[in-house]
Order: structure tokens, then C-alpha cells, then sequence
């Protein structure tokens, strides 16, 4: 009886140390699978929804500044100065320029 005893508790001290070990098992390789496969769809889905506010923000800082430029079909100082921009080194140049146009 005793033998039976130690046996048992052999097996149960057994199984206790296994189950804090991780065991490749069918049903843990299609759940590791299914994981890889959902998270960078995931992620990219989340980029794609987040990428159109940082791009707005973007656009909104360039948009506001302005940039001078020279306006190549105004060729004398009259017209150029009729229009609003100003005449400067033989060419007619434009304050406000947005570089988005």
C-alpha cells in the first residue's frame, strides 16, 4: 500500500511541474498563427485610421506658411506693382506664396 502511496504522488508531482511549461500543441500553433496573423492586420488598420489626422496637422502647418516667389509672366515693374507684389532685381515677386498651390 505504501508503494501504491508513492507512486501517485510521484505521478501528481509530475504533472504539477508540466504544467508550467508551455507545450507546442496543435491547438497552440493555430492560436500562435491566428495571433501573428490578426496583429499586423490589426496594426495596420489602426495606422490607416491614425495616418489621415497626422497628415491634416501636417498640411495645416505648411499650408499656413508662405513663401516668396518669383512670378515669372509679370515682366514689368508697373504691372507687377498693380497686382499687389513688388518689383526687385528685374523680377516680380510674390509674398505670398503658398507652397501648396
Amino acid at each position: 500500500m505504501h508503494l501504491s502511496n508513492s507512486r501517485t504522488s510521484l505521478k501528481t508531482r509530475q504533472k504539477n511541474k508540466n504544467t508550467g511549461t508551455f507545450i507546442l500543441t496543435h491547438s497552440n500553433i493555430v492560436l500562435l498563427t491566428g495571433y501573428l496573423i490578426t496583429l499586423p492586420i490589426c496594426t495596420l488598420i489602426i495606422l490607416s485610421l491614425l495616418l489621415p489626422l497626422f497628415s491634416a496637422s501636417l498640411f495645416a502647418a505648411i499650408g499656413n506658411s508662405y513663401h516668396s516667389t518669383s512670378i515669372p509672366w509679370i515682366d514689368n515693374a508697373s504691372e507687377c506693382e498693380h497686382t499687389g507684389r513688388h518689383w526687385s532685381d528685374r523680377k516680380c515677386w510674390d509674398n505670398e506664396h503658398n507652397p501648396m498651390f
